[in-house]
């Protein structure tokens, strides 16, 4: 040890190194995360739209069926039925996350013209599968930035689910 450093400074300086060390590794792990984001972009989008919009068609065809059975059952003809009433405040639910999907998932469909000659599942007029753009640079930034709100349309339905079970589960038993 040099004489001219106190014992105290060199305490400091550890402190310091190791300070600078934390920030700089977690600002790595930041970009990692990130690019790590945007290189999967084109798989991770693929799997987790296609099965957001799966779930969400499902629910909503299950919530129609579902409606209109316990409509034919009910003796009233009014809206406030309480066998129907839990069924369309879910159904509003499902039909405004399905819109709000539509809207975020918008930036990463194909144009019209890539659109024709392509063979695609079809359900009631309706397809299961998105014909998905290709993944350039602006388009992975702009999966990076909304990538979290896809992950919580996806468990909103999730939670819708359950309470669409919870909800067949009291009816089944009464």
């Amino acid at each position: 040890m040099p004489a001219g450093i106190p014992p105290l400074s060199y305490a400091s300086i550890i402190v310091g190194f190791t300070g600078f060390a934390f920030t700089f590794f977690t600002l790595v792990r930041v970009f990692w995360d990130s690019i790590q984001t945007m290189w999967s972009a084109p798989k991770e989008l693929r799997q987790l739209l296609d099965n957001v919009r799966t779930e969400l068609y499902g629910e909503r065809a299950y919530f129609k069926n579902a409606i209109k059975q316990a409509r034919s059952k009910s003796k009233s003809s009014t809206r406030e039925d309480p066998e129907i009433t839990p069924l369309s405040i879910l159904n509003d639910s499902i039909k405004t996350m399905m819109r709000d999907f539509r809207e975020m998932e918008a930036p990463f469909l194909a144009d019209a013209e890539d659109r024709q000659g392509l063979d695609m599942e079809k359900s009631g007029g309706v397809s299961l599968r998105g014909n998905y753009a290709r993944m350039d640079i602006r388009r992975r930034y702009i999966w990076l930035q909304t990538k979290p709100d896809f992950n919580d349309v996806a468990n909103q339905v999730t939670r819708i689910q359950t309470r669409r079970i919870a909800y067949e589960t009291s009816n089944t038993l009464s």
